[in-house]
This record gives structure tokens, sequence and C-alpha cells, in this order.
């Protein structure tokens, strides 16, 4: 028993910082701040890096894999297809390229000066947006309907969609060629849609509506555990095709949010599950991260070339949108675009686990993120 609660207290500790973060930002309403980024603050100053209070021990390690799936199954659960339609889809879909070939051609310049090892993973990393931080954004703000959030959500939701994709196709766990990647995504599509029409028909059974009426307000909580049933599913699929979990918990995102819209409680359901993983898993993740940057491999000058480097990749896009958006609101649409913390968390891990990231480069990306 001793031996257990010893793996524990670091465990202990993240849950108490991740109770602390948005407790403390709470007593200062108007600084607005992404707790995120505080989260991942929060990981350094107590992580080994600095105080040394926390070490990343097995525990903690599995919670934020679990939360790393959750954001991305969350992530893919707000990727709202009925935007992604006409004009929007189209100058979405040509921002994207900008990004990507913008951000590639300035990291293969980095690597003839011998700054980065891996150009196209970083230009991936620096390509997507973080949807799930930019929703609450434009809600609190008035803006989530308006054209400035019709476009910005566009924009940000084929960013994440294509950087993940990219992700698991050109840096995946088998080592594969990009062609047979492109050939196990598409067995990936198959399978989602496949996935689609069995959840749909299986919602819409009158049994199943009936043992999910009874149960899901007692301590069964059936339906949630059949998310959970899901992500975990879809994320073995994915690795067992030999691409990163990430992929198939996004995918399984989107395809669970086709399915529940026609629930009659859905806004309500939504909210259970981002109790579930925003309450514990998605800031574990977050802490953990931040546990293992180390500040001492950080080089300034860098970083800020970094943070020019994001903001031009993403924002620059934005000019797309002169024609529909006046000039503030396009400034506004590009800022939010280049919000792009949590993904560049996520590559950088994957990055790191397949050796593609150096821990300095790492910890280069995720600070000019913040």
């Amino acid at each position: 028993m001793d031996a257990e609660q010893l793996t524990l207290n670091n465990l202990l500790l993240v849950a108490a910082i991740a109770f602390a973060i948005p407790f403390v930002l709470g007593l200062f309403p108007r600084v607005r701040v992404a707790a995120a980024v505080v989260e991942l603050i929060g990981g350094v100053v107590f992580g080994p890096s600095v105080l040394g209070w926390i070490s990343l021990d097995a525990p903690v390690q599995i919670m934020a894999s679990l939360g790393v799936a959750f954001l991305l199954f969350l992530a893919g659960m707000e990727l709202d297809l009925k935007i992604l339609a006409g004009t929007t889809l189209r100058l979405a879909g040509l921002g994207f390229v900008i990004s990507i070939v913008l951000a590639l051609g300035i990291e293969l310049a980095f690597r003839q000066a011998g700054l980065v090892l891996t150009p196209l993973l970083i230009a991936i990393a620096l390509s997507g947006t973080s949807v799930g931080i930019v929703i609450p954004v434009l809600s609190d703000s008035g803006y989530l309907h308006t054209p400035t959030g019709v476009f910005t959500l566009a924009g940000g939701a084929v960013a994440e969609f294509g950087t993940i994709v990219l992700l698991g196709m050109f840096f995946a766990q088998s080592g594969q060629t990009p062609v047979v990647e492109a050939v196990l995504l598409f067995f990936i599509a198959v399978l989602a849609v496949l996935l689609l029409w069995a959840l749909a028909w299986f919602s819409r059974q009158s049994y199943t509506r009936r043992i999910f009426g009874r149960l899901d307000d007692s301590s069964s909580q059936v339906r949630v555990r059949l998310a959970v049933l899901v992500l975990l599913a879809a994320a073995v699929i994915a690795s067992s095709f030999g691409f990163e979990a990430i992929l198939g918990t996004f995918i399984a995102g989107a395809v669970f949010a086709v399915v529940i819209r026609t629930w009659s409680d859905a806004a309500g359901y939504r909210k259970k599950l981002e109790a579930l993983g925003f309450g514990f898993f998605v800031p574990v993740f977050f802490i953990a991260s931040g546990m293992r940057f180390d500040v001492s491999e950080l080089y300034g000058w860098f970083e800020v070339a970094r943070v020019l480097v994001l903001l031009l990749v993403r924002a620059l896009p934005a000019l797309l949108y002169r024609r529909h958006l006046a000039g503030r609101e396009m400034l506004a649409a590009g800022l939010l675009q280049a919000t792009n913390l949590s993904f560049i968390v996520v590559a950088v891990t994957v990055g790191e686990a397949l050796g593609a990231v150096t821990a300095s480069g790492g910890e280069g990306l995720i600070a000019a993120a913040w």
C-alpha cells in the first residue's frame, strides 16, 4: 500500500494544480488568458525544470496520454461540418495550403542554417489552429455566429483537420512511406464512415433509446461510457494501422458529433463529456507537457523568430477574407487562427516520441505558441 501511495503522490499534486489554476484565474475575471497556458507554466514551475516538486512518473504519464486523447476527441466534436461549404470552405482550404507552403519554405531555410532537424514536422505544427481554444473566445466576445466567427472557425477547422491528417501520414508509428500511409488513411476514412453508420443505426433503435433514457441519470452514465469506448477503440484502430492515436480520436470525435446532433439533449451530453475531459484528463496533459519543458534549453532570439513565423503562417491567410470582412475583423480572424497552443503541444509530444524533434526544438515551439 505504501508503494502505491507513493506513486499517486505526483498525480495528487498535478490534480491540485489543475484545480488551483482555474480557481485562481476566476478571482481575476478581467484577466483573459487561456487556462492551458497557465497549466503549462504550472508544469514548468513545479516540475523538474524549476522547483522539482513533481516528477513525471507512470500514473501521470498514463493520465496525460488519456488527456491528449480526450483533447483531440473533443476537438473533433467541435468540427462543425455545416460551415465548411462554398466560399468558406474554398477560402479555408486555400488559406491552409498557403500556411503549409509558407511554413515549409521558412523551416527549410532554417534547416539550411542548421537550426532545425525536421522542417516538415515543424511546418505542420505551425500550420494548425486550436479550435477548442478559439471557440470559447468567439463565444464570450459575441462573434461566434457573425461572419468573423464563421470564417475564423472554417479556417481553423480545416487547419486542425489537415494538420492532424498530415501528422498521421508523414509521422506515423510504422515508418511506412507516405504513399502507403495515404492508402491506409483511405481505409481509416472507410472505417470512419462505417463507424458513423453503426453509431447512427444503434442510437436510432427503440430499445437503445429506452435503455439510454433509463440509465443516463443513474450511476451507469451509459452514454458517457459509450463515448469513452468509441474514443479508445478509435485510438487502438488508428495505432494498429500505424498512425498516431490522435488521428483516430479526432476522427472519432467528429463522427460522434454528427451522431449526437439529432439527440434532444445533445448540448447536455456534450457538457458531460467536456466535464470528464476538461475536468481532469486534459489539464493533466498540459501540466505534464510543462513538466517535460527544460527552460535551460531555450535560446531567446530564435523563440522570438518562432513567434513571428507562427503569426505570419496562420495570420497572413486571413487576407483572403478581405472581400467579406472589415480590416479589424480580418486582423482578429488572423490572430485567432494563429491560436495554436494545444496542437503544437500534441505535435511536439508525437515528434519527441518518434525522435523527430529534439528537446530544445520542442520546447522552443511550445514557448512560441504561448
